[in-house]
């Protein structure tokens, strides 16, 4: 019979399918996914004044309830689990995630985020067998083992148009953005950058001509083409991140120049 993955990760960016393919690809295993962020969407208006009602007086949610059961429901019906592999432990409840290692031999963590960016992770240090990370800092402190991002798209040749691409989401960063752009205009360096934000979280600062404001999430698995037709990736990054992110092995698996400005 073939050996069984539990994969628990919340659905941010589409990342987990790209890891949910992978291991579906290479390890041989059957994997069972749970995408532990999965949104819950009302049957009808019924459901929805219900969850008012739940939410109002006794504060619970349905959308919660629903995603508590959906977890549960797709872990018990495996049976005995050989490996499980959970990536942001902190978005699970405790009894969704007690279950979880009950119905697996051997549990294992990923931090994709060092423990200064999500400081909730540090509460499930000692709730695994094993916890990789990419951040050697935390990987030195907390005794984790080391694991490093990874590039997984199929190489394609693109007309090059532009010097610089950037892809980013709006947060403390965009001041130093904004500087570079307004640096690569003036001289007549050729640089697209596409900045993600919610509408609910309107961009304040005023953008150069060469950055474009995006509401839509550009999914994981798709955010590599944007790359394709320029020469450099431009990597800006998070002042608590130690390790490589993606752009480093992006640059190199589409053979790329790679600027990263910490």
């Amino acid at each position: 019979m073939k050996k069984k993955i539990l994969f628990i990760a919340p659905g941010y960016y589409g990342f987990n399918e790209v890891v949910s393919d992978g291991l579906k690809k290479y390890s041989g295993y059957k994997i069972i996914d749970v995408n532990s962020t999965l949104p819950y969407q009302y049957k009808n208006l019924g459901e929805r004044i219900y969850n008012f009602f739940l939410k109002t007086f006794l504060g619970k949610n349905l959308k919660e309830i629903k995603k508590g059961q959906y977890i549960r429901q797709t872990i018990t019906q495996h049976g005995e689990i050989d490996l499980l592999i959970v990536n942001r432990p902190d978005v699970l409840t405790t009894e969704d995630l007690r279950l979880a290692q009950q119905a697996c031999k051997r549990s294992v963590c990923l931090f994709w985020d060092s423990i200064d960016k999500i400081p909730s992770q540090k509460n499930f240090i000692n709730s695994f067998d094993t916890i990789f990370s990419f951040d050697p800092v935390d990987c030195e402190q907390f005794g984790f083992k080391s694991i490093t991002n990874f590039y997984f798209a199929t190489l394609r040749k693109t007309i090059l148009q532009y010097d610089i691409a950037l892809l980013m989401t709006y947060d403390k960063r965009i001041t130093d953005a904004i500087k570079l752009f307004k640096y690569f205009e003036k001289h007549g360096i050729k640089a697209k950058a596409k900045i993600f934000t919610y509408k609910s979280h309107p961009i304040k600062e005023d953008l150069p001509k060469n950055m474009e404001v995006i509401h839509t999430i550009v999914p994981f698995n798709k955010a590599y083409e944007y790359y394709l037709d320029s020469k450099i990736i431009l990597d800006l990054a998070h002042p608590n991140q130690r390790g490589l992110s993606f752009r480093p092995f992006e640059a190199i698996g589409l053979e790329k120049k790679i600027n990263n400005d910490c």
